[in-house]
């Protein structure tokens, strides 16, 4: 299990301002990760503006559990259990989340019934990382369960401290790309908006 707080600042691109700053940082060789968020029928979750996923990767697997602090707009606490790919392919089979580690306890904490959750989106995200002295700069192109399609720019980082002046960082590569600050819906918001159920 790791607990980590996480400030994240992003913006949603089009196709072609994902490819422009995609040409401009060494970015890491993409992976792809595939979401599946969990949450009741009655949106218990949303309503406590909690995130849970299971994310499977090419060879691994996790169980998140993402909560909002109340100390900063960009600002997350994530709860995170490993799991064996085997494992979470099961628990995704059969739409259950992994009972036994930190996010389960928190949730069983926070009174979350835990046998009401199920899964309520999905996303297939093919991710370019970039490691830079302003923190991570993340690519996201992400498909959802109906094939829509969306692109989107993280700049994640660990400093709280510098959070300001990352900020800064992160407006300025907008700016420069003449990319206008959009509003981004959170991607599990995104994904159950695109889930056929």
């Amino acid at each position: 299990m790791t607990q980590a707080i996480e400030i994240e600042f992003k913006n949603l691109l089009t196709e072609k301002e994902f490819q422009e700053i995609l040409k401009q940082y060494s970015f890491t060789a993409p992976f792809v990760q595939t979401n599946y968020y969990f949450d009741t029928s009655a949106k218990l979750l949303q309503q406590k503006s909690i995130g849970l996923r299971i994310r499977l990767f090419q060879t691994t697997a996790e169980q998140t559990l993402k909560l909002s602090t109340t100390k900063a707009e960009h600002q997350l606490t994530e709860i995170t259990d490993p799991l064996t790919l085997t494992q979470a392919q099961a628990l995704v089979q059969q739409n259950q989340i992994y009972l036994h580690g930190a996010t389960a306890n928190q949730l069983t904490r926070l009174k979350v019934k835990i046998s009401d959750l199920q899964i309520i989106g999905l996303a297939k995200t093919e991710r370019y990382l970039a490691t830079l002295p302003a923190g991570l700069l993340t690519l996201d192109r992400t498909t959802y369960a109906d094939h829509a399609q969306d692109y989107e720019c993280e700049l994640e980082i660990q400093n709280v401290a510098k959070a300001y002046q990352n900020k800064h960082f992160f407006l300025n590569l907008l700016a420069q790309n003449d990319i206008p600050n959009r509003a981004v819906t959170n991607k599990v918001v995104r994904a159950v908006q695109h889930f056929k159920s």
